[in-house]
């Protein structure tokens, strides 16, 4: 009977992390999809405003 819940316990709070983890993504998703961004292009752009251009070597191969 331990054991069970014990893994009772252990679904129970892999449960909560995985909500946590969604309101997290959900909440900061525009911030993500703006690093994701600025990877490729960088250019930080948050709800439309320049935050940081980065200085690039075009030179690079």
């Amino acid at each position: 009977m331990y054991k069970r819940k014990m893994t009772e316990q252990v679904s129970e709070i892999q449960k909560d992390l995985r909500k946590r983890a969604e309101f997290v993504i959900k909440a900061y998703k525009k911030y993500f999809d703006a690093l994701a961004e600025f990877d490729k292009t960088g250019i930080l752009k948050v709800n439309g405003e320049v935050l940081y251009v980065s200085k690039r070597d075009s030179n690079k191969d």
